[in-house]
């Protein structure tokens, strides 16, 4: 949550007309997650079935593997255009994916890829 200052709306006279005299409003962010209908994972090959037996749906990428390379899934890309078009957001020409280090004990890559500075849509 970020606070942000709110400029004062004056009379002619000086007086503050701004609501409860106020100096701030509360801006509150969300992140919303959505799961997308693709037969395959974001950053790798691996299948994204249901009800399959624990650990059979892994390779290098998706267990963060020294040396392994995560690639887009073409697919994910359009359904975050489409859903950015829908929503009348700006779709940026480029996009940058950023590596966020961490530690927490059900991610075992120790890292969660975002897209916190360039994402795909934005606004």
């Amino acid at each position: 949550m970020s606070v942000k200052k709110r400029s004062e709306a004056l009379i002619s006279d000086g007086t503050n007309v701004t609501p409860g005299n106020k100096q701030y409003d509360t801006v509150i962010g969300l992140e919303v997650h959505i799961e997308l209908s693709t037969e395959t994972k974001i950053f790798c090959g691996c299948s994204t079935k249901f009800g399959a037996m624990p650990n059979t749906q892994t390779c290098p990428v998706c267990t963060g593997m020294p040396g392994s390379l995560p690639v887009l899934n073409e697919k994910v890309a359009e359904y975050a255009v489409a859903l950015g078009l829908a929503t009348n957001s700006r779709i940026n020409r480029r996009t940058i994916f950023d590596r966020k280090n961490y530690f927490y004990k059900d991610n075992q890559q120790n890292y969660q890829i975002s897209q916190l500075y360039v994402p795909i849509c934005e606004e």
